[in-house]
């Protein structure tokens, strides 16, 4: 009887140790699915978000545990545990600020370093990055036809990124093969107006306080003449990046009503020419206008409170013409890009050639809060009609290229709805991106990343798809997909 339950208690022992055996294995294996899944999708997704309620699963593998990670200097380290860990555990590579000096400090106020009998132009900075970008766009094209070297201020922090901080575009665009193109002459803000550790640390504590008196920036800044363009300055109220790019940078704009409008200068209906926002006749809302107004000043620098805005009766395409389309990413820039779709999507190794959304949310909403349901489905498209734009693109090309998409959205439902799709959502928070290229090296890598797309597939309200759209047409001859921005059903229109 001994050596019988001598048996079963082995056998039960051993019973034990197969199922803790199995159920360790089952939780590594589940440990490993999701760790391959990288950021695309949650462990347990929600079923109500399936892609079968809007369109059909094609080209879904699922995930699996050995799927490759190529060595890549962009991607984060491993841990211990070999698992990949986002760099927000990482240290940021923002630097620390300069240390504040004290409020009796003795500092010298910056200088300005213009070259004599040399005319400038500079401006403004204005809203999100790529606003920015048409803003320097904008601002090349009157410099040229007004036959004035272009100072351009730095890429500014702005309300998406918070980071009260800046950066050249030399650092993203090659500004030298710029002018050889063009023959336009440019400067760097920064080069102009160059700063010292302790006033860049009382400009951006100042930057932090906005509109409350801080006695030390108050004693630095110097005044600067503003032009007041559409409005700004004055009808128009500046906003977060123009007070930022003041006070990091030392100077209190003082603005000044432009010139009387020439006679010659055509009058355009300000609905016809996309001006609603601005009825007053006296503001200068086109570049004709611009230019002829200024043609015959004897300012060393023409500083303009705004160029975004600034209208072409004829079109938008002429300063993309003659300026955007030469502002070439540097190869830092497109050498990351490439590689960053390579590790998401190994079978573009040999060719580079993929399939790229721009998947616009984050705070568009704000743009079309006001229109009607179905007009909101233009700010907000469903993923689905994204999907389908895909399926278009794969019949046109005969081939099925991988899906790269570049996002601003934090929802994890559209992340899931991804991840089943087989799309690779690029998450710079899983790559050095920041540490390399800097605060806005994000999106610099995103925009290089639509711009050389074989396929590219925009949101019709967004203006980084816009730009993308452009050099997609100018750098490759190619037409850019949007989703179908109507609902699948429509009413009959009544008889």
């Amino acid at each position: 009887m001994s050596g019988l339950r001598s048996r079963k208690y082995v056998t039960l022992v051993a019973m034990l140790f197969a199922s803790w055996s199995i159920i360790h294995i089952t939780i590594n294996l589940r440990r490993q699915d999701a760790h391959s899944r990288n950021d695309d999708a949650p462990s347990h997704p929600s079923d109500h978000h399936s892609p079968s309620s809007f369109v059909p699963d094609h080209g879904y593998r699922k995930p699996s545990s050995d799927d490759p990670l190529l060595p890549f200097p962009g991607v984060s380290p491993k841990g211990p545990d070999g698992i990949h860990r986002p760099n927000i555990h990482m240290p940021q590579p923002k630097g620390k600020d300069p240390v504040l000096p004290p409020l009796d400090a003795q500092i010298s106020p910056p200088t300005t370093n213009l070259t004599p009998d040399t005319k400038y132009l500079s401006y403004m900075t204005y809203a999100g990055l790529t606003n920015q970008f048409m803003a320097l766009e904008n601002a090349a094209y009157i410099a040229t036809r007004l036959n004035r070297t272009l100072i351009i201020p730095p890429i500014i922090t702005n309300s998406h990124d918070r980071h009260n901080s800046n950066q050249r575009w030399s650092e993203f665009f090659d500004l030298d093969r710029f002018t050889a193109s063009t023959g336009i002459k440019v400067v760097e803000w920064t080069d102009v107006r160059p700063l010292t550790d302790q006033q860049s640390a009382v400009g951006k504590h100042q930057a932090r306080l906005g509109a409350k008196n801080y006695p030390l920036w108050n004693s630095l800044a110097q005044n600067l003449t503003c032009q007041v363009i559409y409005g700004f300055g004055d009808s128009e109220r500046l906003h977060t990046t123009e007070n930022t790019f003041a006070r990091q940078f030392l100077f209190k704009p003082v603005f000044v009503r432009p010139p009387h409008r020439d006679p010659k200068t055509p009058v355009y209906d300000r609905i016809a020419i996309g001006a609603k926002d601005n009825t007053n006749m006296e503001d200068v809302v086109t570049f004709d206008d611009l230019v002829d107004r200024y043609s015959n000043s004897t300012d060393q620098l023409l500083f303009f409170s705004h160029t975004f805005k600034l209208k072409d009766p004829r079109g938008r395409g002429l300063s993309w013409d003659v300026i955007g389309r030469h502002l070439h990413f540097l190869p830092k820039v497109t050498e990351f890009a490439t590689k960053l779709v390579q590790h998401r999507a190994p079978e573009t190794t040999k060719d580079s050639r993929y399939i790229a959304i721009h998947l616009r949310r984050g705070d568009i909403w704000q743009k079309c809060r006001d229109l009607s349901e179905e007009e909101m489905m233009a700010c907000i498209t469903p993923l689905g009609h994204y999907a389908e734009a895909v399926e278009k693109a794969r019949d046109t090309l005969g081939e099925h290229l991988p899906v790269i998409v570049t996002t601003d959205s934090q929802d994890s439902h559209d992340h899931v709805t991804m991840a089943r799709m087989g799309w690779k959502r690029l998450n710079h928070d899983m790559y050095t991106t920041e540490q390399e290229l800097g605060i806005f090296g994000a999106a610099m890598v995103d925009a290089s990343i639509l711009a050389h797309a074989e396929v590219m597939i925009g949101t019709y309200v967004s203006s980084m798809s816009r730009v993308a759209a452009w050099r997609q047409k100018s750098w490759h001859k190619r037409t850019v997909l949007y989703p179908r921005t109507t609902p699948s059903w429509m009413p009959a229109p009544e008889k």
